[in-house]
C-alpha cells in the first residue's frame, strides 16, 4: 500500500516511529518529496526539535531512498482548501498513492480526494486497516518501538502512550494481544 505521510504525522516522534516501523516491515510504502521533508524540518519550534527533525529526516532518506520523488512542478490541476497542502495531493496522485495519512480532515476533505481516487485516513484508522490485513504480524515490528518509549516513560501504561500518540483504537488492540 502506497502512502503519503502528511507532515502532521511525521512530527510526533512516537507516531512517526510507529508508522515508519510499518514501512520498514513492508506493510506500507511511503512516498515523499524534498518539499515535504523541508516542511517537516520547518515544523520544529525549538532548537532541540530542529535537531530531532533534521536527524529524523536524514534517517528517513537513509531508510527509504526509494520513497523520494521529485517535487511536482505543476500544481494547477489540483485543488484543496489549503493551497499549502496541494503538493501532498499532487504527490499522491502522480505516484499512485492509495492513502494520505493525516489528522487534517479540514484541509483534505474526502469528497475532494474522491475525485482523485485517494483515501484520507488518520493514523489510527491506517493502523487498524493494516492490522485487519496482516494480523499479528503487524505487531512484531512495533514491539521494540513501544518498548523504547516505555523505557523513557516508565510511569505511563502502554495504553496511555498509544492514546497520547492519537492511536487509541490501535492501542487497545495492541494492548489486548
Amino acid at each position: 500500500m502506497r502512502v503519503v505521510l502528511d507532515t502532521c504525522v511525521l512530527v510526533p516522534s512516537f507516531l512517526r516511529s510507529v508508522l515508519l516501523a510499518c514501512a520498514r516491515a513492508g506493510f506500507i510504502e511511503p512516498l515523499a518529496t524534498p518539499r515535504l521533508l523541508d516542511e517537516w524540518r520547518r515544523s520544529a519550534k525549538t532548537p532541540l526539535q530542529r535537531l530531532e527533525s533534521e536527524n529524523a529526516a536524514r534517517q528517513f532518506l537513509s531508510d527509504f531512498p526509494q520513497a523520494m520523488r521529485p517535487d511536482p512542478l505543476d500544481l494547477r490541476p489540483y485543488w484543496l482548501p489549503d493551497q499549502d497542502d496541494v503538493h501532498i495531493l499532487a504527490l499522491a496522485v502522480l505516484h499512485h498513492a492509495d492513502v494520505i495519512v493525516t489528522h487534517n480532515k479540514k484541509d483534505f476533505p474526502q469528497e475532494v480526494l474522491n475525485d482523485y481516487g485517494i483515501i484520507r485516513m488518520d493514523p489510527d484508522a491506517q493502523l487498524m486497516q493494516l492490522y485487519r490485513r496482516h494480523g499479528s504480524a503487524l505487531l512484531e515490528p512495533l514491539r521494540p518501538v513501544l518498548a523504547e518509549v516505555q523505557s523513557a516513560y516508565p510511569q505511563m501504561r502502554p495504553i496511555e502512550l498509544w492514546r497520547k500518540a492519537w492511536l487509541p483504537q490501535f492501542g487497545r488492540k495492541f494492548d489486548r494481544l
